[in-house]
């Protein structure tokens, strides 16, 4: 009797010592939000997360959603460890305001800027649209209930024209994978496209005669109606080159914005500061993994925004002679 419960003992040890490994993997597992597949932020989350486990040896895996709506209070409840945001979106969802109404997520905290990005509308090359004015009465996509964010980045655009997406023909659409999709199939004019987004490289050479951005206008009054609609944003200057689809004219004037790394101020200080410091020592690998984080500048991870940056985060830019001396 006593050796069937010694024996028995040592197998209740050993599955609980199973157990406990499982538990720990899975607690090491660190989730990065996105977008959905074929979405910018779903291929920097990838690359992301494959320097990250490669580096650190950590779990970390990518886990789409269908909107930034979605996932950025997912971060805040501590369901997710990281996620991207455009600067605007952050604050929307750090203050409870505009398409995050329903609450503040006040535990969203920020890591570090990964890089610039620019968009505008794209029109087919056969259109007869040439400027953002001539959108009007056009078909537009509209809503983006599961990408709420590029509501704000339409009318944003829209009022660089003078126009907003209530002077337009309003076509639902959830999100902006949606929207370039019905640009695709002929079901809107145009679509507001991210510079160098995976989705729109693939209407590009579906489309029989690909597409093209519209020129924003650049004056003061379009600068001034850009900010007020999308806080955090400014107009740059792009020019044709191989490593710019659909950018034609020259120059073609955009809609710039920061985009964030993400966190919850419940994540530990160390794991933070120790993704912060992978990503500054690893530009060449990221570049690696998705060529669009060429455009990753590791030393200005410390961008200018009212969401605090996560302990963690200022710790290792502290550490690293970045954090601005106060």
């Amino acid at each position: 009797m006593k050796s069937f419960n010694k024996a028995s003992t040592r197998t209740l040890t050993a599955a609980l010592l199973s157990l406990a490994i499982l538990s720990s993997a899975q607690a090491a597992t660190l989730n990065v939000g996105t977008n959905q597949q074929g979405s910018l932020f779903y291929s920097m989350g990838t690359a992301l997360s494959k320097v990250m486990a490669d580096k650190s040896g950590k779990q970390y895996r990518v886990s789409p959603y269908a909107g930034s709506s979605t996932y950025l209070p997912l971060i805040n409840a501590g369901r997710v460890s990281f996620g991207f945001a455009n600067g605007s979106e952050a604050l929307f969802a750090y203050q409870g305001s505009e398409n995050f109404s329903r609450g503040a997520n006040d535990k969203l905290r920020l890591v570090g800027v990964m890089l610039a990005s620019q968009a505008s509308f794209a029109v087919a090359t056969e259109s007869d649209i040439h400027s953002i004015d001539d959108l009007k009465d056009k078909r537009l996509p509209s809503g983006y209930n599961s990408g709420r964010t590029f509501h704000y980045y339409s009318n944003a655009a829209l009022a660089t024209g003078g126009l907003t997406i209530d002077d337009t023909q309003k076509v639902p659409s959830p999100n902006f994978v949606t929207a370039i999709e019905a640009l695709e199939e002929g079901r809107v004019d145009a679509a507001l496209v991210t510079l160098n987004v995976g989705q729109g490289k693939q209407a590009m050479a579906t489309m029989s005669k690909g597409w093209h951005y519209l020129s924003l206008d650049d004056s003061q009054a379009a600068r001034d109606a850009v900010s007020e609609s999308l806080p955090s944003a400014r107009i740059v200057s792009l020019s044709p080159s191989d490593n710019a689809t659909g950018v034609v004219e020259d120059p073609t004037h955009m809609i710039e914005v920061d985009f964030y790394l993400v966190t919850s101020a419940d994540v530990d200080d160390e794991t933070v500061s120790e993704l912060v410091k992978t990503l500054h020592a690893n530009k060449t690998a990221l570049a690696n993994a998705y060529g669009v984080f060429k455009r990753f500048d590791p030393e200005t991870m410390v961008g200018d925004s009212k969401v605090p940056y996560h302990p963690g985060a200022i710790k290792a830019y502290k550490e690293m002679g970045l954090w601005p001396e106060e």
